[in-house]
């Protein structure tokens, strides 16, 4: 598969907002508490058993928080319910990939770091929206879906986790000065990585690429050049850091 054949294969669901004000708001806003995601809103919620009960636990490290994320993604399919979990994953942190979304957003994915407490969502998902969720997240193509197993996950309400389901970037967190760059919009405690707002790091990519002129062009290219993008993405790819998680486990597309 070439790079633009994956490009195409992922689904970008629109959205009404100005291009620029999409990328660098990426990972947009995430509530303080747990939710139900259901015809299209956030409501408020404990969530318990009854709400976990056979759905599968993702964890959402990055837009996936968002309620109007979840919105965009979930659009036009009637009846989408999602119980969004506010979790505390001991060990990580969110970080950014090497990976240039399709709307020039530089996006999220998990990575180790000890002694590191960061704040998710857990998207519990039934089984119905899966598909959806895989394409919007690339699966195959620039995330794999993976399961974590060894894990210390705690949620706002005391329940304790030790494996979860996540999307880990295929080729890697991005490299600044050879570490890793910690989300700013996503809290942690004990945060080691340099935490960076999306336009730091889209400054600091653009740097890095030895690429001139304004910020605002150089997102936009990105946003409109699809070809501009890959060139961009496999370079960051170059020097990426994999995830450092012993228990990781790919799942094989056509599970779940």
């Amino acid at each position: 598969m070439t790079p633009l054949d994956r490009a195409a294969a992922m689904v970008t669901p629109p959205a009404a907002m100005d291009p620029l004000e999409r990328a660098l708001s990426y990972p947009y806003a995430a509530p303080t508490h747990s939710y139900l995601f259901r015809g299209g809103e956030a409501v408020p919620a404990a969530i318990g058993a009854r709400e976990r009960a056979g759905r599968i636990p993702v964890l959402a490290c990055g837009s996936n928080r968002a309620p109007a994320q979840l919105r965009r993604k979930f659009a036009g399919i009637a009846g989408a319910e999602i119980a969004a979990e506010r979790v505390f994953l001991a060990d990580f942190d969110s970080v950014y990939a090497a990976h240039i979304s399709g709307y020039g957003a530089i996006a999220a994915t998990l990575q180790h770091c000890a002694g590191t407490r960061v704040e998710l969502f857990v998207t519990w998902l039934p089984e119905a929206l899966m598909e959806r969720m895989h394409a919007t997240e690339g699966r195959g193509a620039f995330y794999d879906y993976v399961r974590l197993d060894g894990i210390a996950l705690e949620s706002e309400g005391g329940g304790r986790f030790d494996s979860a389901y996540a999307y880990a970037f295929r080729g890697g967190c991005l490299a600044l000065g050879g570490a890793p760059a910690a989300v700013a919009a996503v809290p942690a405690a004990g945060r080691r990585f340099r935490a960076l707002t999306e336009a730091e790091v889209q400054a600091a990519a653009q740097a890095k690429l030895g690429e001139s002129g304004p910020l605002e062009d150089f997102v936009l290219a990105a946003v409109h050049d699809q070809a501009v993008r890959l060139a961009r993405e496999a370079r960051l790819c170059a020097d990426a850091l994999p995830l450092a998680w012993p228990r990781v486990t790919v799942i094989a597309a056509g599970n779940r």
